[in-house]
């Protein structure tokens, strides 16, 4: 799948119009992450090297991620008032301390993402959740971009288009949707300052740790305990821009 990302950015970006402008931007800002619904599932047991139904869900009404500083880096081309661009940045959608309602349909005691997390069966309880650190991920999106053309003062823009989340083995991501605009003031020669808003949604699920225990002598462990959630973050960025 990435590979065919890959290809076709580069597609994008190589058969640009011979008169299209071509530009790298960087940047930096911060992150700021929706609370959203999570959902921690098993599926499958082991014991004693036999497979069976697990079938645990732990459903979490409101889970809070944690606001972070992002990096990224932008390069596209300009023709006219419209252009393309490939998009990547950091995010690191930890989960900071906090206290949550949640439901479980079986007793849950396991450890997710080194911390222990203790919830009762049927009943709707209030849970503390220690602070749970994610691996450090990356989004990456194709954009389609507009302008306002000016010779001079400040320039605003607007792009849209989808987005990927790259992860590690732990993590996998899913397609979902990147948003924003800014404003962009030129300097002397090629450079120019912009500054920006990015609305970013994409769906992650990670593999947060492995349910263990023994009933009389027979121990058992699950294949994964799974956190799903939906990452919804709301960005503020400023950089440099360089035509090329």
């Amino acid at each position: 799948m990435m590979h065919r990302i890959a290809l076709g950015a580069a597609a994008l970006l190589f058969t640009a119009p011979a008169e299209a402008q071509m530009f790298a931007d960087l940047f930096a800002g911060r992150s700021l992450p929706d609370a959203q619904p999570a959902t921690i599932t098993a599926n499958e047991a082991r014991v004693n090297d036999t497979v069976v139904p697990a079938q645990l869900r732990v459903d979490v009404r409101r889970l809070n991620p944690s606001n972070s500083t992002i990096f990224g880096a932008r390069v596209g081309f300009w023709s006219g008032a419209v252009g393309v661009a490939v998009d990547a940045s950091t995010l690191d959608p930890d989960i900071r301390r906090q206290t949550v309602r949640a439901t479980a349909n079986l007793r849950f005691d396991e450890t997710v993402f080194g911390e222990r997390v203790v919830i009762d069966p049927v009943r709707d309880v209030t849970v503390d959740v220690p602070h749970l650190g994610v691996p450090t991920t990356a989004t990456f999106a194709l954009l389609a971009m507009a302008r306002l053309p000016r010779d001079r003062g400040v320039e605003p823009y607007a792009f849209a288009g989808p987005a990927y989340l790259i992860t590690d083995s732990d993590l996998s991501g899913d397609w979902g949707l990147r948003a924003g605009g800014g404003l962009r003031l030129p300097l002397s020669g090629r450079f120019s300052l912009f500054g920006e808003y990015r609305y970013t949604q994409v769906d992650a699920s990670a593999v947060a740790g492995r349910i263990s225990g023994s009933v009389q002598g027979v121990t058992a462990d699950s294949g994964a305990i799974t956190v799903s959630t939906r990452l919804r973050n709301h960005a503020g960025v400023g950089g440099l821009s360089i035509q090329l």
